[in-house]
Order: structure tokens, then sequence, then C-alpha cells
């Protein structure tokens, strides 16, 4: 593994961008790429982005060391966004605004409850979050796009995921990094990345950042939460390319050299959902059990549970599968359960309590 070189591969191969884009060290990259040979899967890499930080992992540490840096050169105090009341991204955003002295505010809409939730619920009270619990996510939009901005006009406005252009920059930085690591011959050059979809700043950034590096990689998203919110498109090709041009926008402007290029329409994998966003799902968790004992390596039922079933009948498909296919590993694997339990389940504000004691969906 090459050290870190203390700054983005992006800045290695566009260094005008070092001194126009705001960005600060919270990751321990770059993140190691593993062979998962012992699951009987000979074209199968895993990218370990569960151990993208010390105090906690996951693809969202990427996001935030773009995303923080630029709350701060705003001199933003406070920091607002929102996801369901498990959100893997409002705990890393709580962890890092708590270790850089910033306050933020969850908004919280329903999902179902599992231990993994119940966890990421009592870690954002022990990481001093201010939650809000809107119910739905119809309210909590309403709620970050219109009451928040009223009564906290300063605060840093961050999107569902970090999935906007200044955080999807840090995936186009992971696909550099991955290209670097390609060279030192720690993996063969991918034929396939395949990632979750959810909010789509992990697949956006990694499908433009193997367009700018020159990578012939192609990128594969599966769709983990609703396509639709009502009438308007939330998970579709259309919005990952949107995301994709909008960052490659924000890169362009900042970095006139950066070449034009041609994007790809997404490439999504359907029919791992379930019955909904959250919902555990009969092949994610055989995907979590199988993972668990042969590599040691946690998945969770939202995510990444329901990204690797998909990855499995991938690779075992002489169809799709051929070459080599790197799973991008999204989740956290610092353990904070001892935190998670030290949470007096009463300090936690009254309409968010009876998630605590509820017996939790099976995984």
């Amino acid at each position: 593994m090459p050290e870190r070189s203390g700054h983005p591969v992006l800045f290695e191969h566009y260094p005008d961008l070092s001194e126009r884009l705001d960005w600060i060290s919270l990751g321990a990259l770059p993140t190691p790429i593993q062979r998962l040979s012992e699951l009987g899967i000979e074209n199968l890499w895993i990218k370990r982005d569960d151990l993208s930080s010390s105090v906690y992992g996951g693809n969202k540490v990427r996001k935030l060391e773009f995303i923080l840096a630029a709350a701060k050169r705003r001199k933003g105090k406070r920091v607002i966004t929102f996801g369901g009341i498990g959100t893997n991204h409002g705990l890393a955003t709580a962890i890092f605004c708590h270790q850089l002295g910033m306050a933020c505010t969850l908004l919280l809409f329903w999902q179902p409850v599992t231990q993994h939730v119940q966890s990421n619920l009592r870690l954002f009270h022990n990481f001093q979050a201010n939650m809000v619990y809107t119910k739905t996510l119809w309210r909590a939009v309403l709620r970050y796009y219109l009451l928040e901005r009223i009564k906290h006009p300063r605060a840093y406005y961050v999107f569902a995921g970090g999935s906007n252009a200044v955080g999807t920059v840090g995936f186009v930085d992971a696909a550099l990094e991955l290209k670097k690591q390609v060279a030192h011959g720690e993996m063969p050059e991918p034929a396939a990345i395949i990632c979750p979809l959810g909010s789509g700043g992990t697949m956006a950034g990694l499908s433009l950042g193997c367009r700018i590096g020159g990578l012939g990689t192609r990128v594969i998203g599966v769709r983990v939460s609703a396509s639709h919110l009502g009438p308007f498109p939330a998970c579709t090709p259309g919005t990952v390319m949107k995301l994709m041009q909008a960052t490659y926008g924000f890169l362009k402007k900042r970095c006139p050299t950066i070449p034009a290029m041609s994007m790809d329409t997404p490439l999504i994998v359907e029919n791992y959902l379930g019955e909904g966003y959250g919902f555990p799902t009969e092949e994610g968790t055989k995907a979590y059990r199988f993972v668990k004992e042969k590599a040691n390596i946690v998945l969770e039922p939202t995510y990444t549970a329901k990204t690797f079933a998909a990855v499995m009948d991938y690779c075992r498909s002489p169809q799709k599968s051929t070459g080599p296919v790197l799973y991008w590993h999204t989740y956290n694997a610092v353990d904070l359960s001892g935190l998670a339990e030290s949470v007096d389940d009463q300090a936690l504000p009254k309409p968010l309590r009876k998630f605590v004691t509820e017996t939790p969906l099976a995984v």
C-alpha cells in the first residue's frame, strides 16, 4: 500500500484545484483493496472504505473532507442535513462536526427499525447532534428547504447522503486513488465497480472519476431506495447523470484544464430493494451471514447487504462477469457499540425514544 500523500490524488492530477477547492483531512486514505477468493469467487475484490477512518469509517468520510472544509471556510458554525432515523450519513456528519467543534442538526424521517438503526439513534445523542423527528421524508425535505433556513440562515446545508457536487468530488478523488492502486499492482484494472445507490454521490463520483482518470471501468449501482418520490425522480439514471454533470461543471469551473468528456448513461441494477428503503431482504440477510462467516467483513441491511447480494449474483453470471469485479464497501468497520450502549435512552428526544425500545426487525 502506498503511503498517504497528505492530500487528495485529484490535486496531483490537477494542482490548480489544491488552491481552489476547500479540503480538510479526516480519513485514513488510501483504503486497502482485498481479494475475496475465500468466498469462492476468483474475480472479486473489495475496496475497504469501511476502514476509511479510525473514528468512523465508510463512504461518507470522503465526502465530508470537502463538505466540512467548505462549511468552515464560510464560517458556518452549524451543519444541517437530513436522512432516515438510522442514517449513516447523519452519524458521520455528527461525529466529524463534533470533532471540529461545529453544531449538527439532523432532520430525521421514519425507516424500518433494526438494531443498526437503534444503535445510530443512540450515537446521534452521544455525539451531541440536535435531532428533529419529522416523521416523513416529505416533511424533512420541506423543513430542510424552508423552516430551517429561516431559523438558521447562516448554517451550512448538506443534502441527504452528502450527495451534492461538493461531496461527490470525494468520490472523483476515490476513483483516482483506485487508479493509483491499480498502477501499484494491488489489483488488475476492474471491468466493473459495484456500489450501493441511494442518494447517488458514490456512484456519480466514481463514474466521473473513472472517466477523468482514463479507466475503462464500468460503475454499476445497486438501487437501495425508491426510484421516485411521488412524481419526482430520486434514484434513477437521470438523477445520477445530473449529479455527474453538476460535479463535472463544479470542477471544470475551478480548473479549465480538465478535458471535455462524454458520460455514459449510468447502469443501475434493480430487484434488490425488497419492500423498500431500510427493510431487510432474504437475499441481503444471506449475503450478510455469508460474508461475515467467510471473510469476517460486516455488512448492514439498508445498503451493503442488498448490494452484496447483487455482487454475488453478478459474479456468478457468466453473461455479466467477464473480468475483475470490485465491490466498493461503504459501511463503517469501527466498533461504536460500547458508546451506543452507554447512552441513556431517556436522554433521546421524546418522539424518538420509542424506536430504541421496540423489538427490531431481524437481519
